[in-house]
């Protein structure tokens, strides 16, 4: 079986604890796949090991990345990912930042993919989301799933599993 290379950045642990949800989700369908890392002690070697790739990020203040990924960034421009499937989650608050939300997931879609990755698990924007604008809507699709941990908790559990489906078809394993 394939295995997947999770990477999250996190601040408070939010992001940090969906990571860790998304690993038993997929576990739950296909036991073992999902390796767990924190970005902030990874280097590019470290997810170019991997076919198949999930990256977990916040967005911060007014669109901004969270400090690991913004340190990790400018790494994207020397990594080739051609042949890298990749999905995106983000967690954002839609009232209080609705301007910006998840902004992250757009920031890291747009550096992976310039690097040569192939990207999966969009996410509908018509899933009971009340925002503004985001760098990461495409259409009537994010660039990968939006959690709001602020004013929608009690849809994560749902929209995880629902996602892990999704992009586990995607990624074929």
């Amino acid at each position: 079986m394939a295995k997947v290379g999770l990477f999250f950045g996190s601040n408070t642990g939010n992001t940090e604890a969906v990571a860790y949800q998304i690993q038993e989700a997929f576990n739950a369908i296909a036991p073992d796949t999902v390796v767990v890392h924190n970005i902030g002690a990874s280097s590019p070697d470290d997810i170019l090991k991997y076919e198949y790739l999930i990256f977990g990020v916040p967005t911060w203040n007014v669109g901004q990345l969270q400090d690991d990924w913004e340190a990790f960034l400018p790494n994207f421009k020397n990594m080739d990912m051609n042949g890298k499937k990749l999905a995106i989650f983000g967690l954002g608050d839609q009232n209080g930042y609705g301007f910006n939300f998840i902004d992250g997931v757009g920031m890291l879609a747009d550096e992976a993919m310039l690097a040569g990755a192939e990207l999966g698990g969009m996410w509908s924007t018509k899933d009971k989301y009340e925002y503004e604008e985001s760098r990461a809507e495409v259409e009537d699709y994010f660039l990968g799933l939006g959690l709001d941990h602020e004013a929608q908790e009690d849809e994560s559990p749902r929209r995880i599993k629902q996602w892990v489906q999704e992009v586990k078809a995607e990624f074929g394993i």
